[in-house]
């Protein structure tokens, strides 16, 4: 017989408790949060899965005393009706969705979610690759500012971070680099695969996210940035421009934004240079301090390598040897 083991929590929704069958303890409640942790998709969004405000809960909305309005199944709202919620993101007190900017951002599972509902969330999805502009009052665009301006090491001015755009790429290459994080955590142990936020500078021939209009990828061959946003990183295309790669024959990212700005190209006559924020499945890392060219794969044992600032280096560097352990997470545009 199986049953609910109360002591340990879902690894993807966090909110309950893991499934246990014939004495095994899973990882998971159930089979849908066991998929969507392997395909490295949300869990649907459901009011049943946020964590509500009780049906005697007053209205979000500053000075409104209301309560909260509860729906057909008995689940309390944050807010009193749907004038309020759009009030909410129209006076900035609460984030608005990424797609529609009308309604405030759902919470599942104690988070807060990028989307106001699972239209949304399917929305953008299905009109993937796409980029959404990340308002400047939200928290990821301040955690992405902060980001990029502690990891300007050069000795010249911080430039000014003008637009953070967040970046959703095809479902099919999500579903490669969730599988590949999986994989990589249950070998070592390392939580989330030790997958790291890391600075990649590249070619950008046109002036997409320069500003709201400016959201569409452009199809010139010679724009590796939205080469990058439309179909990830690819190694048959690593050395094209700069023919070096100390590491060798792996894609280069670095925590250092300076660094990544060395290697960015304006081709398409921005007044604002760009750079893309990626998420990295590092794993099992070994540090080196002298490069080694003839590289197309970590040393045995290790899933990476980080290239230290000494020897060689000036700055750091971190090389991945497989497409799967990186995707494009946002585009950072800035005033240089």
């Amino acid at each position: 017989m199986a049953q609910l083991e109360g002591k340990k929590l879902c690894k993807k929704c966090n909110a309950r408790p893991v499934y246990v069958q014939n004495g095994r303890v899973h990882d998971f409640c159930g089979i849908r949060c066991a998929n969507a942790f392997r395909s490295g998709t949300p869990v649907p969004m459901s009011p049943r899965a946020s964590p509500a405000p009780s049906g005697n809960s007053i209205c979000r909305l500053p000075g409104c005393r209301r309560r909260v309005w509860t729906g057909r199944d008995g689940i309390p709202s944050q807010f009193c009706s749907n004038r309020h919620r759009r009030d909410a993101v129209r006076t900035g007190n609460a984030e608005g969705c990424l797609l529609c900017n009308q309604l405030p951002k759902a919470v599942v599972n104690g988070k807060l979610t990028d989307f106001c509902s699972k239209t949304c969330s399917l929305d953008a999805i299905n009109a993937a690759p796409i980029i959404l502009q990340v308002n400047r009052s939200h928290a990821e665009f301040y955690s992405v500012k902060r980001q990029f301006s502690e990891g300007w090491k050069h000795g010249t001015n911080v430039p000014a971070v003008v637009h953070v755009w967040k970046i959703y790429g095809e479902k099919g290459i999500y579903d490669k680099f969730a599988r590949y994080k999986l994989g990589v955590e249950r070998r070592t142990s390392l939580k989330g695969g030790n997958t790291c936020r890391r600075w990649h500078g590249t070619v950008r021939a046109c002036q997409l996210g320069n500003d709201d209009g400016m959201h569409e990828l452009c199809r010139n061959p010679a724009c590796s940035l939205c080469e990058i946003i439309r179909s990830s990183f690819q190694l048959t295309r690593v050395g094209q421009r700069t023919n070096f790669g100390r590491f060798g024959a792996g894609i280069y990212t670095s925590a250092t934004s300076s660094k990544a700005n060395d290697y960015v190209a304006e081709w398409g006559d921005s007044p604002y240079r760009a750079m893309l924020l990626s998420k990295v499945v590092m794993g099992k890392a070994i540090k080196l301090q002298m490069g080694d060219q003839r590289l197309t794969k970590p040393p045995q044992g290790y899933d990476s390598v980080v290239g230290e600032p000494g020897g060689d280096l000036n700055y750091d560097e971190s090389i991945v040897y497989k497409n799967e352990a990186i995707r494009p997470l946002f585009l950072v545009v800035y005033r240089p």
